[in-house]
């Protein structure tokens, strides 16, 4: 794994934050949460929509962490993790997992699935990987992982963020 170093990201001169955030807003992106353990063996998670597909050869994922998430502090090389993609009408969810709460697990249903991973219940799709790398992406950290395993539900349609809201994918989409 190479070293990540913290370095203050660096500010684009001329670049209105608000004015990035609205053009960022405008990307849909499908509403996931990743999930593995902590250092005690107790299950930890955070909602992202920073989260994608790198390589299929050999097939790897990428997730983008804020810097101050508590879990990414668990996610060191080799580690497993699990993204959940999660399905339309799982709003709330995809809330409780973006917040601060120490003990996200307690009140959903989960069980341990593929890698031994805390996998949360009717996701649309689940996909176990290892840690390969993790690298600095100026405010946020970039976690790169080798897939092991797809768990993957076509019946459910995925959730999706765009513009600060999550809804499911618009019917004509989904005939495609």
């Amino acid at each position: 794994m190479s070293q990540v170093q913290l370095k203050a990201p660096i500010e684009a001169a001329g670049i209105d934050l608000q004015v990035f955030k609205d053009a960022m807003a405008d990307f849909p992106a499908a509403v996931t949460i990743i999930t593995t353990w902590d250092d005690n063996g107790q299950p930890v998670g955070a909602t992202l929509s920073a989260v994608s597909s790198l390589s299929a050869s050999p097939p790897m994922m990428l997730a983008c962490f804020d810097r101050k998430s508590k879990t990414l502090e668990y996610l060191k090389a080799g580690k497993p993790f699990l993204i959940h993609v999660l399905g339309e009408g799982q709003e709330e969810l995809a809330m409780l997992f973006a917040g601060k709460s120490t003990d996200k697990f307690a009140a959903v249903s989960w069980h341990r699935g593929e890698l031994g991973l805390p996998t949360l219940s009717d996701a649309n799709c689940a996909l176990a990987c290892e840690v390969a790398d993790v690298l600095p992406g100026g405010d946020h950290l970039i976690v790169t992982g080798h897939i092991r395993h797809i768990d993957h539900n076509r019946e459910q349609l995925p959730l999706l963020y765009h513009r600060r809201k999550m809804f499911g994918v618009p019917q004509q989409a989904a005939q495609a």
